[in-house]
């Protein structure tokens, strides 16, 4: 059964941006299949730890926002004054303060700035900005870092999950114990702030559904006219937020981990693309198997179709292959489309590189002499 979409009346530009939209929802990869462990046992742990810390986090906010809402939380008493001040970075003993406010004032009494500071308050004691920052840092750290130990041996999933757990938490802390190049550097510091601001876009985007959530119901409460259950919006509400942060997972540790192994192999090595999992997109599937050339990103004429390099990516690219002119769609050239990319090719994919020849341990040898102590400890120990 065909499905046909009239466009015709829009207009060029609303045209293109349906036409990009229908394509990525494709390549999205948003079944499913987002809750499979990932292809890679350097990141697969990394991945379903991070996932779980968010998961339990969101799982606080919607329980005791459910409690609020039911007036379970409510304990009477003298009703305390509002604590002034807007969402921002409350202390501990501000956020008491709004916890005892809130308790003491009857349910009957709240106003829509009530609702919303409960919001507030919720998505600050479950998700505050400095530790989300925190953790999306080591996922970020790590991820970039278990690329350089790609390149220095096969690691198995044993050996990457003891790896991973003895890596730095920081970029700082990395600088300090390892010898990094510039382009290992420069990966990591980027890493960090792409993980930190989809992080943060994540908890201000959950705050500000949850109070447009929370004060709508106490519209249509004051109005008699309840829409179903509100239980049910708030579990389909953090059905969403639960893939939001797993899309985050996912994408950030499998960029991270790519770019890290680009970053960490001399300029003419040559890699294999793997895009062998349930749900990889059409694109995906045509990239799978390809060989490419690590080159220099000021090489001039670059081979986008068979060469790769630290940062190459489909940012500003398009995955629809047609737009809109003034004289209906034309094909879009060839350095419009989204190309071979040494990251991922799109958020949840997890595609990723693996080298075509066996990993040589004298060509980092310093890290390689600390992954081996690492998985070693008592050799080491012996040794000395």
């Amino acid at each position: 059964m065909s499905l046909f979409l009239d466009i015709e009346p829009l207009s060029c530009g609303h045209t293109d941006q349906a036409l990009e939209f229908l394509h990525k929802a494709i390549s999205d990869g948003d079944g499913d299949s987002i809750w499979d462990e990932h292809p890679s046992p350097l990141v697969r742990k990394l991945i379903e730890l991070f996932t779980k810390r968010g998961l339990d986090r969101l799982e606080g906010v919607r329980k005791e926002l459910t409690e609020w809402a039911r007036g379970a939380r409510s304990k009477g008493g003298e009703p305390v004054p509002r604590p002034p001040g807007a969402m921002e970075r409350w202390s501990k003993d501000e956020l008491r303060l709004v916890r005892i406010y809130l308790e003491k004032l009857p349910p009957a009494q709240w106003t829509y700035d009530d609702h919303m500071m409960m919001v507030d308050y919720l998505v600050q004691k479950y998700l505050p900005a400095d530790e989300l920052l925190s953790e999306s840092e080591w996922l970020a750290t790590r991820s970039v870092l278990m690329g350089r130990v790609q390149t220095s041996m096969a690691a198995k999933e044993r050996q990457a999950d003891t790896l991973a757990a003895a890596l730095p938490l920081t970029v700082a802390e990395a600088e300090k114990r390892f010898q990094l190049t510039p382009a290992q550097r420069e990966t990591l510091s980027y890493a960090r702030a792409h993980a930190g601001e989809n992080v943060r876009a994540f908890q201000e985007d959950a705050r500000h559904a949850l109070r447009r959530m929370t004060i709508r119901r106490a519209f249509d409460r004051a109005r008699g006219t309840e829409r179903g259950s509100f239980q049910t919006e708030l579990m389909d509400r953090f059905a969403i937020l639960n893939r939001d942060w797993r899309r985050i997972a996912v994408t950030e540790a499998g960029e991270a981990l790519n770019q890290g192994f680009i970053a960490s192999l001399e300029e003419g090595s040559q890699v294999k693309r793997v895009e062998q999992y349930r749900g990889a997109c059409p694109f995906c599937r045509k990239i799978d198997g390809v060989i490419a050339t690590i080159v220099s990103p000021d090489k001039p004429d670059k081979d986008g179709d068979t060469e790769i390099w630290v940062g190459k990516d489909n940012v500003g690219r398009s995955a629809s292959p047609m737009k809109r002119g003034p004289d209906g769609l034309v094909e879009r050239t060839k350095d419009e489309m989204w190309w071979l990319p040494s990251g991922l090719a799109h958020p949840n994919c997890r595609g990723r590189w693996v080298p075509t020849i066996k990993p040589k341990p004298g060509d980092d040898p310093d890290f390689h002499k600390w992954m081996m102590e690492t998985l070693n400890p008592r050799k080491s120990d012996a040794a000395t």
